[in-house]
């Protein structure tokens, strides 16, 4: 298996099934990468960095945490919503 870190990718051994790191070391520098991503995406975010909403495409809110706007949501709630009052009424 080759571990998935993007600057190590050594070929190595799993010790156990779900093993995706080389190393202890590895997978901290990973994880501490990783975090360090999502620390500085957020406080560009608060900062005012311009973001559009990943379906429409309008501009969000620099409050809106999400990628999909609050219009997107609603939609997406309606649909699954929907799709689940048929499940129930097709078991019914």
């Amino acid at each position: 298996m080759i571990c998935i870190n993007s600057e190590c990718k050594k070929e190595f051994d799993p010790k156990t099934h779900n093993q995706k790191y080389c190393s202890d070391e590895c997978c901290r520098v990973a994880t501490n990468k990783r975090i360090m991503e999502k620390y500085y995406e957020k406080k560009a975010i608060k900062n005012g960095a311009l973001r559009n909403c990943k379906k429409c495409k309008s501009v969000l809110s620099r409050y809106n945490l999400d990628n999909i706007c609050s219009s997107c949501q609603k939609i997406n709630y309606q649909k699954t919503k929907k799709m689940l009052s048929e499940i129930i009424d097709d078991i019914s």
